[in-house]
């Protein structure tokens, strides 16, 4: 699933995000899912609609 990033525009995957962003995040190592992304740019974090 490709996403643009509110804050730069960027657009990514979100597979690509999960790896390189998000690695790292206690959310996720807790729970095996999170309705948020962060942009693998700026590191802006927002949620999935």
């Amino acid at each position: 699933m490709i996403v643009r990033c509110p804050r730069c525009g960027f657009r990514f995957d979100i597979s690509y995000a999960r790896a390189y962003s998000c690695m790292g995040c206690p959310v996720l190592t807790t729970r095996t899912s999170c309705n948020y992304v962060k942009c693998p740019k700026c590191g802006h974090e927002f949620p999935l609609v």
